[in-house]
């Protein structure tokens, strides 16, 4: 808001007045001045609240980034762990051979996904698919 001082008092009054409000002064047509901005002197510079806030949001944005990416890296190293190691360790007790020979040679691979739909925190779908694939032979 931009608002007329007083030459006097230094008291902001509106544009629409003549005369001040606080000490009835005369007021000049030229000594209109912008309101203070909220600002925050950085160094000798003035940086808007605004810019200071998309920069947050910014940071905020890349370190979830980064966390998101340290997880995956993780799980990555975990699961290779788990399949290095189960192939690794030697199995003590030798399963039994099925007795069926139809299912000697059979092999069943089951797969699930879920699909969660979020609106505004509130679950308002989910969705399951299962997949079974069996190769006999």
């Amino acid at each position: 808001m931009v608002e007329r001082v007083c030459p006097e008092c230094q008291h902001g009054n509106p544009l629409e007045n003549r005369f001040c409000g606080a000490c009835g002064a005369a007021l000049a047509h030229d000594a209109i001045v912008p309101q203070r901005t909220d600002a925050i002197v950085i160094a000798g510079q003035p940086i808007p609240v605004a810019q200071l806030r998309q920069v947050g949001k910014a940071i905020a944005v890349g370190l979830a980034a980064v966390a998101v990416e340290a997880g995956a890296a993780w799980l990555r190293r975990r699961t290779e762990q788990a399949t290095t190691t189960a192939l690794a360790a030697p199995s003590t007790n030798p399963s039994p051979s099925p007795t069926l020979p139809h299912l000697a040679n059979t092999v069943t691979i089951v797969s699930q996904r879920v699909t969660e739909i979020w609106d505004e925190g509130n679950l308002t779908r989910q969705i399951v698919e299962k997949h079974v694939w069996r190769k006999e032979g």
